[in-house]
């Protein structure tokens, strides 16, 4: 029996299926281990915030994870945080239901803010309500409609080009939220940003941006679409710290 289709991604009741008890000791590393595939992958230091963790029990359990097959390090740069996924079998364990996350050197950097973003929405809107952008991709195609995703043009076949926010606020409104961390070809973000402006199936849609010319072009963008009613520029410093 799967859940609803606005949580499509995790089978019901997933801890009964993979035979842990809620409450139990082994509970919050199930907790753990879902919460990571679903985001796709994260900081140990995120996950010490997201679950009101101490930095010793964090890595702790990190490693313990990690030990058990349920969770991968991922190699980064030197001198970045290291980067946590969930490992097929942890994706099993936990009953969700997405490919193990991807996260190759050059999307390092975008990993870490989503993931920075993902714990503070999740203090805004609830847990429950937020969804990644793996999880939008399969709720999209479930319902066969757009759920966070703007349409910017055809492509050279006639068929819509949609572009995918990198993470969505799902309830009786849909937030779209984008994390852009290096500016845009100026023509292409101003396509992208009035598919926003259009996308009536979404309340409004919020970009996470550094200072500088990231933002600056992001907000020369919606001046010149006139979407600054329906697209919000909000600041990354702080969250990132």
């Amino acid at each position: 029996m799967s859940a609803p289709i606005g949580q499509l991604t995790v089978d019901a009741d997933p801890r009964i299926l993979a035979g842990v008890r809620p409450r139990s000791a082994a509970a919050r590393d199930w907790e753990i281990v879902r919460w990571v595939g679903r985001i796709g992958a994260v900081t140990i230091e995120q996950i010490q915030a997201r679950f009101g963790l101490g930095r010793t029990v964090a890595y702790r359990r990190v490693a313990a994870c990690v030990d058990a097959g349920l969770l991968e390090r991922v190699e980064t740069l030197r001198g970045v945080s290291a980067l946590i996924r969930a490992s097929r079998r942890g994706l099993r364990y936990t009953g969700v239901r997405l490919p193990v996350a991807q996260a190759p050197l050059e999307l390092v950097g975008h990993w870490i803010a989503c993931g920075a973003v993902a714990v503070a929405l999740e203090c805004e809107f609830g847990a429950d309500a937020l969804r990644s952008e793996r999880e939008v991709r399969v709720l999209e195609r479930g319902r066969g409609t757009p759920v966070a995703s703007a349409i910017f043009g055809d492509g050279p076949d006639g068929t819509r080009r949609m572009h995918l926010a990198d993470l969505a606020v799902v309830g009786e409104r849909v937030v779209a939220i984008e994390v852009e961390l290096t500016p845009k070809a100026p023509r292409r973000l101003e396509d992208i940003v009035r598919g926003w402006r259009r996308a009536r199936w979404v309340e409004s849609t919020r970009y996470y941006v550094p200072d500088g010319p990231t933002r600056a072009g992001l907000e020369r963008a919606i001046t010149r679409v006139h979407a600054s009613e329906r697209v919000e520029v909000h600041p990354l410093v702080g969250i990132l710290e």
